[in-house]
């Protein structure tokens, strides 16, 4: 993930790229995408992550749902920087 791209991109770049190795004959077990995930993120999500692994099973959890937790905590990040600046 590179500074200032939001969770939605990279989700769109991490499907992307997955899809490619697909198409090339590479296989993945869903809870070895949902590892990778947080290896792609930037530091400021280090706490994120950390609640997400104490909190459940990491590798239990699927895609979709680590995507939108990490989509809620964006948007909970965006709602106070707007409330800052008021």
């Amino acid at each position: 993930m590179k500074n200032g791209k939001t969770i939605s991109e990279l989700q769109t770049r991490f499907t992307h790229i997955v899809n490619h190795l697909l198409g090339l004959g590479k296989t993945f077990e869903d809870e070895e995408l949902v590892i990778k995930i947080p290896n792609c993120l930037t530091r400021t999500w280090e706490p994120k992550i950390t609640t997400i692994k104490e909190s459940k099973n990491l590798a239990s959890m699927t895609m979709e749902a680590l995507f939108g937790k990490l989509l809620a905590y964006e948007h909970e990040l965006i709602q106070q920087s707007h409330a800052k600046e008021t």
